[in-house]
């Protein structure tokens, strides 16, 4: 892209676009010398997408019928569209991008980045331009770099597959002139009428009458026309990427033992509480990592009930998760990962307060439990949608809500296992007391779905010290225990 100006001037404004053109297989790691193409599933037919170079010389297109492709090629290897990869790969490489310049754009197949802050930092346009362009060839497959000064003109050159490198505004005219007028349209109907009319460049559109335009085309035609010369505005959402806190740091010797690693957690970790007050958020869950080089690296998850900021409260955490924690390979370095954060929320704490409002939350016994005895250890019960008692609850995170619970009253043990009770002349026995029923009764019938059934009659009963829930059953009239209040 060769191009002479003067590195100390400054544009205020020139957009940088990045086309990939074989980005559905790039972000699925395709790169394979086979022939190989992306499909989609629109309505009953499957439809390239994106054919691999050596597909193209088989004569495959994008648009063509998947059932034509495999009749040019029968050995065409082909793998169905994954949008979401396609999110990630693109937010991949703008994280990448900025280091250029913090104003990037996430398209649909490309980036764009506003470079014009950036350009006397990196020795002039030339310099930068050839600089994101040797970065992007290297990352990926025949990406095409166009350089304008608006956002517009430069997405368009770049999916036209032309490479510019324009400076100022009165050029753009000119350099667009030969670009397919349809790129400016998207709506099937204009389409046809532009073939009808003749009209093949956006040369062509400019050369017309906007009233014409307008009235034939619509007036969004217009406002794209505008956009693309720079004479409207058009604003583009900038990509923030999700924070994130990784530290790293190295120790000063060799050795196994965990309890001598707590100066560097302390420092690591009066790092994070600045980092989490400066962007007013709290980790959700950190992570730390113990590095060798006589080994791979050990990683060790701290887990929180609750997001939480503060270095104290963290490193009693972090000590407790790494006391069952043994290592045979000498560690050489540690390093702490958060990427799962929460807003920080607004608090009114009485100013008067003598200790913090979660001094005696649960959270904090269930976060040291989780993080002593790990995470499968420590888990809650919630109430679940089912009649049927012994189906009625399921173990879930702590602190996690279910359903209202039924109306009826229900003993607080439940016997994992229903215990049968002794019927003697007609009465109930249990443990060699007799049990007194009392006259309400509820029915439970459920489970005929899902091959577990259940018709019980329920009562209370009691004995001289015990009270206890004992149900009927309806089939084979059997008596059971279940519960005791």
């Amino acid at each position: 892209m060769p191009l002479t100006t003067n590195p100390s001037a400054r544009p205020d404004n020139l957009w940088l676009a990045i086309h990939l053109p074989y980005l559905p297989l790039e972000s699925l790691g395709y790169y394979d010398e086979q022939p190989t193409a992306v499909y989609t599933q629109q309505a009953q037919a499957q439809q390239v997408v994106t054919p691999n170079p050596q597909a193209k010389q088989n004569g495959i297109y994008a648009g063509m019928s998947l059932a034509a492709a495999h009749t040019l090629n029968p050995a065409l290897q082909v793998v169905v569209q994954d949008r979401a990869a396609e999110s990630v790969y693109l937010e991949r490489l703008a994280v990448a991008a900025r280091r250029w310049t913090p104003a990037v754009a996430v398209l649909e197949d490309g980036l764009l980045l506003d470079i014009a802050a950036s350009v006397r930092l990196y020795g002039g346009i030339s310099s930068l331009a050839e600089q994101v362009r040797c970065w992007i060839t290297h990352m990926t497959l025949a990406a095409c770099v166009s350089l304008t000064p608006t956002p517009a003109s430069a997405i368009l050159s770049a999916r036209a597959g032309k490479m510019l490198c324009v400076t100022t505004k009165d050029k753009i005219r000119a350099a667009m002139h030969d670009l397919p007028a349809q790129a400016l349209i998207t709506e099937s109907k204009p389409h046809r009428l532009l073939v009808q009319l003749g009209i093949r460049t956006i040369g062509d559109l400019l050369r017309l009458p906007r009233d014409g335009l307008a009235r034939r085309l619509g007036p969004k035609l217009l406002t794209r026309l505008d956009r693309l010369l720079g004479q409207a505005p058009d604003p583009w959402a900038i990509f923030m990427p999700p924070p994130a806190f990784i530290q790293r740091t190295v120790l000063d010797g060799e050795g196994t033992d965990t309890a001598r690693l707590r100066p560097f957690m302390v420092h690591l970790l009066e790092q994070l509480q600045t980092y989490l007050h400066q962007h007013r958020i709290l980790a959700e869950q950190l992570q730390w990592q113990l590095g060798s080089e006589r080994g791979p690296a050990q990683n060790i998850p701290v887990q929180l009930a609750k997001p939480h900021r503060e270095a104290c409260h963290l490193l009693r955490l972090s000590q407790l998760a790494f006391e069952n924690r043994q290592t045979d390979a000498p560690i050489t370095n540690l390093a702490l990962q958060v990427h799962r954060f929460a807003p920080e929320t607004s608090s009114s704490e009485d100013l008067f307060s003598a200790t913090p409002d979660d001094a005696n939350d649960g959270n904090v016994l269930v976060e040291c439990l989780q993080n002593r005895l790990g995470l499968k250890a420590v888990q809650g019960i919630r109430i679940q949608a089912d009649h049927r008692p012994e189906q009625a609850w399921v173990c879930c995170v702590p602190g996690e809500s279910g359903p209202i619970p039924h109306t009826a009253q229900r003993p607080l043990w439940l016997l994992q296992k229903p215990r049968p009770v002794q019927v003697r002349r007609y009465l109930l026995n249990l443990g060699g007391q007799q049990l007194q029923l009392e006259r309400q009764r509820e029915r439970i019938c459920s489970g005929w779905w899902d091959n577990q059934p259940v018709r019980r009659d329920y009562y209370q009963a009691a004995t001289g010290a015990l009270k206890v829930w004992v149900f009927r059953d309806l089939d084979s009239g059997r008596w059971c225990l279940h519960g005791i209040f």
